[in-house]
């Protein structure tokens, strides 16, 4: 970016420009028409030079965004960073949604996470980016790509697939309880640094695939599976306030965080629970312990991510997060 002139710059160039221009021509040409013309090109020139040293000092330049990459798939998450002014009232919005920012001791850098939910169609969208303090407002593309998770096939007894009256009403009960927690307005964010999984074992179950349960299309996995033994330890991913706990029919017992700034974990299939809701949580802290509760095929933890209401793959959450980290 080039600096601001000084009043001295200023006043060097409006003296050059005025001389260059009133100076006279030596005889380059026989014609009269010839000579004026350069002489108003050269003028031209000599302005557009000027201008391209001069443009900042008369308008602010906005703060400077950056993007872990333009490109992302469904599901997917891409951290943003956005430097200005420590005074700046940052704004940015990404699939109609205003996302929650973060920022660092001094105030001059901001983070944000941009997802695209596991059924987000492909395509472009834009990234609004506005300092209304300043008036300032710029644009950005991402794009939004296709993937093949995969596909898992699962075995289960037909009373967990095929449900019966009373448990079908059941389930859409419990699903009303938890869509309550995305249509709550956004708290403070109160995660620090790096999210980490909450179980340290092998992943045996991925994120996206479609899921065929006794030879039928249902839902896709929109989380991981971790394997665990039943009573291991399970560990807050991230420090959070505990909003539910619950014994559901599908997730068994359950335990579901808001960390603010819209990101949300869930853990669920717990064969116990160490925590009650409106539990501060920090980092690490023990949640519960792995078990096979709900429609599970055995024990293992399901660990699921919500950002800004999209369900995303907690792997990508870790590894970017591990940039904030200081």
């Amino acid at each position: 970016m080039n600096p601001a002139l000084t009043d001295a710059d200023k006043a060097f160039w409006r003296i050059a420009m005025a001389r260059y221009i009133a100076s006279p021509f030596p005889p380059a040409s026989p014609k009269r028409g010839e000579t004026a013309f350069l002489r108003r090109l050269s003028a031209v020139l000599l302005m557009a030079l000027i201008l391209t040293v001069m443009p900042f000092e008369s308008r602010p330049s906005g703060p400077d965004v950056s993007f872990s990459s333009d490109t992302l798939v469904r599901g997917d998450l891409i951290l943003l960073r956005v430097r200005g002014e420590a005074s700046d009232n940052i704004q940015v919005v990404w699939m109609e949604k205003e996302i929650p920012l973060v920022h660092n001791s001094n105030g001059c850098l901001w983070h944000g996470f941009l997802a695209a939910d596991l059924n987000q169609k492909p395509g472009v969208y834009p990234v609004a980016v506005r300092v209304p303090s300043r008036g300032l407002e710029r644009y950005f593309k991402l794009r939004v790509n296709d993937r093949d998770y995969g596909v898992r096939k699962i075995r289960l007894p037909r009373a967990k697939v095929e449900l019966d009256e009373a448990s079908l009403q059941r389930v859409k009960k419990e699903a009303q309880t938890v869509n309550s927690l995305w249509d709550a307005d956004c708290r403070p964010p109160e995660w620090k640094g790096s999210f980490r999984i909450p179980v340290d074992n092998k992943i045996v179950g991925p994120f996206g695939q479609k899921s065929i349960i006794n030879k039928k299309k249902r839902s896709p996995h929109t989380g991981v599976d971790i394997r665990g033994k039943t009573g291991s330890l399970v560990r807050a991913a991230n420090s959070g306030t505990v909003v539910l706990v619950a014994d559901h029919f599908f997730t068994g017992k359950s335990v579901y965080m808001d960390h603010g700034g819209c990101i949300f974990n869930m853990y669920f299939h717990l064969d116990s629970i160490q925590v009650e809701e409106g539990d501060f949580i920090e980092k690490g802290q023990i949640l519960g312990r792995v078990g096979a509760t709900g429609r599970a095929t055995g024990p293992h933890l399901h660990w699921g991510v919500r950002v800004n209401g999209a369900r995303v793959n907690p792997l990508t959450l870790i590894e970017l997060s591990r940039e904030l980290d200081p």
